[in-house]
């Protein structure tokens, strides 16, 4: 029997890790106790973190949606419930034969003859080994489809609980392959993103949206940057909700996207992630503010916790000339909060070549 691999070229930073450990695993069932271990080897922000538990899952669910793996039975024995979000208490490895039986027949779980705008369900079917969450998702147009389908459009998150159970299910899947041109589409699902606004500023026509951790910071730059430069709009980052603001920056489709905030573990943490968040979002990159060079030349550095996880990786989102200059700040258990570049400062400098 020949086996195909799964795709995992789409995958994030940490599913990539993840994943190799699970395909060079020697067994077929990868429990909870490894995958945490591997993670925080991968991650060392996990560590403490306040999202840990959520992060993880993101990246089970990930590797799923990617064919590397099979979750637990819903509902069954193989999910630790408590705390909250559920994680699986094992992984089952896909693709690998001798040590995991595939099935042979992959169909839907409870489909008999598809609605014509599903013509192309059944080869997928087939030919492209389905994820239990694709397959749940199939299983639920179906039957919508088939009881009339869109009468409205209506958030995205109404309609994934709608089809699957899970308000997430559908935004995991959205740039994926059952997305991919002739599949299914928004306008057939009647879905939109909730139309919740980041708090911004329009500033002129300049081609850049710059993002901005912290409120204070925000507002001083809303009021001083000229609206003839290059920034267009100025966005608070709401600091650990960035993810959440740049969803909402992706129905705009800016043209160009740079961010700034504290130079420090935890706001480093939040723009790389930010970065891949904007990546699979299908955003512009993620750039740093040439506010970072600034403010290290005009902040006082302050003394702050150690950082016991590799500094090289931290600092590898900011550009080359400064990350000698971040480094040496971390070593010495130092930061820097962004609001050194405060309002004074801003209205006696020409803004209009900000990036």
């Amino acid at each position: 029997m020949t086996v195909t691999a799964p795709a995992t070229e789409t995958l994030s930073p940490l599913a990539t890790r993840l994943a190799d450990v699970i395909v060079s695993a020697r067994t077929g069932r990868i429990s909870l106790d490894v995958l945490y271990a591997a993670a925080h080897r991968a991650d060392t922000s996990l560590a403490g973190a306040d999202d840990a538990r959520a992060r993880l899952r993101a990246v089970c669910d990930e590797l799923a949606e990617a064919g590397v793996v099979r979750l637990p039975r819903v509902g069954g024995t193989g999910w630790e419930t408590l705390p909250r979000p559920a994680l699986p208490r094992f992984v089952t490895r896909i693709g690998r034969p001798g040590l995991v039986t595939d099935p042979h027949v992959i169909g839907p779980a409870t489909v008999k003859g598809w609605h014509a705008d599903l013509h192309w369900v059944p080869a997928f079917l087939r030919d492209e080994y389905p994820t239990p969450g694709e397959r749940a998702v199939l299983d639920g147009v179906q039957q919508f489809l088939a009881s009339g389908g869109a009468g409205d459009v209506v958030p995205l998150q109404e309609r994934s609980v709608r089809l699957t159970g899970d308000e997430k299910a559908l935004g995991r899947l959205l740039r994926g392959r059952l997305f991919r041109e002739g599949r299914l589409t928004r306008e057939l699902l009647g879905v939109r993103r909730a139309r919740w606004q980041p708090t911004s500023r329009h500033i002129g026509d300049g081609p850049i949206t710059l993002v901005v951790e912290n409120v204070a910071t925000w507002e001083s730059l809303a009021d001083a940057l000229p609206g003839d430069g290059t920034v267009g709009q100025v966005v608070w980052g709401m600091g650990n909700q960035l993810g959440v603001v740049l969803e909402a920056l992706a129905e705009e489709e800016p043209e160009e996207l740079s961010y700034f905030g504290d130079l420090d573990v935890g706001g480093l943490e939040i723009a790389r992630r930010g970065e891949m968040t904007a990546e699979s979002l299908g955003l512009p990159q993620l750039r740093p503010s040439t506010l970072y060079a600034w403010l290290l030349d005009e902040g006082e550095p302050q003394p702050a916790n150690p950082f016991a996880g590799d500094i090289t990786e931290l600092i590898a989102w900011l550009p080359d000339g400064l990350r000698g200059a971040v480094a040496d700040l971390l070593r010495s258990d130092t930061r820097l909060a962004q609001e050194w570049i405060g309002r004074e400062q801003l209205v006696e400098t020409d803004l209009r070549d900000l990036r």
